[in-house]
């Protein structure tokens, strides 16, 4: 194959949120030609519910990439319309919806879908969130074929980074980032037929689930530790939240802070310091870092205690 020939390949990029952008700038910097982006339509939402595409779509319509936007990727006039395309590849990074094996099988040189974990561990929606939550060492990302089961095909290619006190949207940037360097090195051999996969070993299969509101309400009956896990898994949505005063009260940002446990009950604020607000918990007490009271503009903890008499409130 002439030097370079595979940036000529047709390639459909599927995805949908913030996630999916780096790894498609990548390939647009690298001057893949042939690029056919599938993504979900616009739909309502925020307060004023307008209707908005998602980052992906936005980014593709910026950028003046061909983009399809079904309510259903197996429909087939969609089924039709990429088969006049003719692309060759199919790669997925975020894109939230369940593709049948005849849209798989319209790919001549198959597919590719980026996973942000390690598989098989952490198979399903919220890959990232559970690995903050279970206090994992590390992940990374997987590159594998997609299959009709969800997260359970082939592998291509790993690689771990160590997970340091992120929250979800800093890890989800530096998996993002890693996902484009990835991409960047696996494509070309990938797109010569030089790639092969091994099989998932399934004795080591967990399952992430799809993450609710209500499961970012803190508990302050639970250890500091893992309400932190919570503040950071959450962020930025659902974001982990508790009342005060009977309002709405969102946390951004926290510390543990497992000593001097005497005194106050669960959810009570014992102390104000430079780091921000100190609450007692089961088993040690956690410092709020970022909040956002109801109302209000997400702000230090500091700054807001400066204005409230907090000491000796509590958090329900």
């Amino acid at each position: 194959m002439a030097a370079k020939e595979y940036l000529n390949k047709s390639i459909v990029y599927a995805g949908s949120d913030i996630f999916s952008i780096p790894p498609l700038q990548r390939l647009l910097e690298l001057k893949y030609k042939k690029i056919t982006v599938l993504t979900k339509p616009p739909k309502r939402q925020g307060r004023g519910m307008k209707v908005k595409n998602n980052p992906l779509a936005q980014f593709s319509s910026e950028q003046n990439i061909e983009t399809v936007m079904p309510e259903d990727p197996n429909d087939r006039a969609l089924l039709d319309k990429l088969k006049e395309i003719g692309p060759e590849a199919l790669i997925t990074s975020a894109y939230g919806k369940l593709v049948s094996k005849a849209l798989l099988d319209i790919f001549s040189l198959g597919n590719v879908n980026i996973h942000p974990s390690l598989l098989p561990r952490w198979r399903g929606p919220s890959p990232i969130e559970s690995a903050i939550l279970e206090g994992d060492k590390e992940t990374g990302v997987t590159l594998m074929r997609m299959t009709e089961e969800l997260d359970a095909g082939p592998i291509y290619a790993q690689k771990a980074i160590p997970i340091d006190e992120e929250n979800t949207k800093r890890l989800s940037e530096k998996l993002s980032l890693l996902a484009a360097n990835m991409l960047e090195g696996f494509l070309p051999s990938f797109l010569e037929g030089l790639e092969g996969a091994r099989e998932q070993n399934e004795r080591w299969v967990t399952h992430s689930k799809i993450i609710k509101k209500e499961h970012a309400r803190v508990d302050w009956n639970e250890h500091p530790e893992t309400i932190d896990k919570k503040i950071k898994a959450y962020y930025p949505w659902p974001v982990a939240h508790t009342y005060l005063d009977n309002k709405y009260f969102r946390i951004w940002d926290s510390k543990t802070l497992i000593e001097n446990d005497e005194g106050g009950s669960p959810g009570e604020i014992v102390d104000i310091n430079k780091e921000g607000v100190v609450v007692k918990c089961s088993g040690g007490r956690i410092i709020l870092k970022g909040v956002q009271p109801e109302g209000k503009k997400e702000m230090l903890a500091t700054d807001f205690a400066r204005g409230n008499k907090l000491e000796g409130k509590r958090f329900s």
